[in-house]
């Protein structure tokens, strides 16, 4: 089935008036439990008790009580009893926007290693054999649980203040699955990074005419901006302006030997805006004038 054809869960049909998140049991959407489907949310979803399976995408796997995955936009997913059971997994799910949770926090320390994230798997659904982003036991199935629980309270009893306290439970949930996280995955974060910072530059190239900010990149990857800069610094040798300006440069170098294109349109279809600078990265890159460039 195209996922196209998937049905597609939106927030603002889940979403209170003016909030950003969503928190629910799965025998509350009825019209989603052994459904297919897509939403325009992340979305963490424990599994609190049976059995059964999670399909995302063409990957279909075993799934059970302490399992916890986390499932990105548009990526479709639905969980599934066995074939010899009518009930499958109970599960609490969060629904969220980015925008629900500071942007700053994701500075924090507990932020830092994108390739220690649960959000990793979710961004990259292709490059690993499908699995529980966490399997959770004892002390640790509980104290998740009950995290879970409080956020699930105070979302049905709408008491003062409670999307705070929501919010807070939800930090502190994202914090302790970084750090579980972080002990099981310590040994793909090279790999990981790179591939990260190498799907940043695929989108560059195409885009690089664009008014491109490194905020703008570093959301599309959930992480923060001041973390995505020195991932890509580690991986590529060279600052986010300076490779953006190296790529238009680039662009502008080939239109100038094979075009027949004035120097200013050059300049604007590369994505440089203001001539003067033009001229002062081209030169710093090259060590020649546009036009001597095209004459050599």
């Amino acid at each position: 089935m195209a996922a196209k054809s998937y049905p597609v869960l939106k927030g603002n049909t889940l979403f209170r008036r003016d909030e950003l998140v969503y928190i629910n049991k799965s025998s509350e959407l009825k019209e989603y439990c052994n459904v297919m489907h897509r939403h325009d949310f992340i979305e963490i979803a424990y599994v609190i008790s049976g059995e059964g399976f999670h399909v995302v995408g063409d990957n279909e796997y075993n799934t059970s009580k302490g399992d916890l995955f986390v499932i990105n936009y548009d990526v479709p997913h639905g969980f599934f009893p066995r074939q010899d059971s009518t009930e499958g997994p109970v599960v609490f799910n969060c629904v969220f926007m980015p925008q629900f949770l500071d942007a700053s926090l994701f500075s924090s320390i507990h932020f830092q290693d994108i390739t220690s994230s649960f959000l990793f798997k979710s961004l990259f659904p292709e490059d690993y054999t499908p699995s529980p982003d966490l399997k959770l036991h004892g002390t640790e199935f509980t104290e998740v649980g009950e995290l879970f629980s409080r956020m699930y309270l105070e979302f049905k009893q709408v008491k003062k203040g409670y999307c705070d306290i929501i919010r807070a439970y939800l930090i502190e949930l994202i914090i302790k699955i970084f750090r579980h996280m972080e002990v099981s995955n310590r040994s793909t974060v090279p790999a990981q990074s790179k591939q990260l910072v190498d799907r940043a530059i695929e989108y560059l190239k195409y885009n690089y005419n664009s008014d491109i900010k490194l905020e703008d990149l570093a959301m599309r990857s959930f992480i923060s901006k001041n973390y995505f800069s020195r991932l890509f610094k580690d991986v590529t040798g060279l600052n986010f302006s300076d490779y953006i300006q190296k790529i238009r440069v680039d662009e502008a170098c080939s239109m100038l030997k094979n075009t027949d294109m004035k120097i200013v349109d050059i300049a604007l279809h590369a994505g440089f805006k203001d001539m003067k600078f033009f001229y002062e990265v081209f030169r710093k890159i090259t060590g020649k004038t546009p036009g001597d460039y095209r004459k050599d």
